[in-house]
């Protein structure tokens, strides 16, 4: 026994070490969006935010419909409660809120929420083409899509700035 015990001691840490790489890589909160526009589904990946780029951006014809889903996984030992807001922006200013729920996710579960900007509703504000930034915002995690309306076809994505 004792001429084992520097072995037994090895993979005991060699095992250590790779639980604690699996716990770190997977335990945490994540945040996915999906955004929709025309035929074309677009997935924004947890990695993409982790990476610093706290933004997207989409392009689509003037006259149509965005389709947004925004899924926030909690992959922690406890239960979370966070507020979601989502408002859309222009030119650093305000336009509306477009949504603000209350979620409470529990352990190792998933919330998601949904929503539409449709142009005409702009339209009806007072907007039309050009550049729009919608701002999902929870528990002080800020995420950032451009939204350039465009009447031209095919729509031009946005530049990221």
């Amino acid at each position: 026994m004792r001429r084992h015990l520097f072995l037994y001691l090895a993979l005991a840490c060699f095992v250590g070490l790779i639980a604690i790489f699996i716990v770190d890589g997977y335990v945490g909160i994540y945040d996915t969006v999906y955004v929709t526009a025309g035929e074309y589904e677009e997935k924004i990946e947890p990695d993409r935010w982790l990476r610093q780029e706290q933004m997207w951006a989409t392009g689509v014809s003037w006259g149509e419909k965005v389709f947004f889903r925004y899924e926030v996984n909690n992959r922690k030992f406890s239960t979370l409660s966070t507020t979601i807001q989502v408002s859309l922006w222009r030119e650093n200013e305000k336009i509306t809120v477009l949504l603000a729920e209350d979620k409470v996710i529990k352990a190792f579960d998933k919330a998601t929420v949904e929503w539409t900007l449709d142009s005409k509703e702009l339209e009806s504000l007072g907007f039309s083409t050009g550049q729009y930034t919608v701002k999902i915002e929870r528990d002080g995690v800020e995420r950032k899509i451009i939204v350039g309306y465009s009447t031209e076809y095919p729509p031009k994505a946005a530049p990221i700035r």
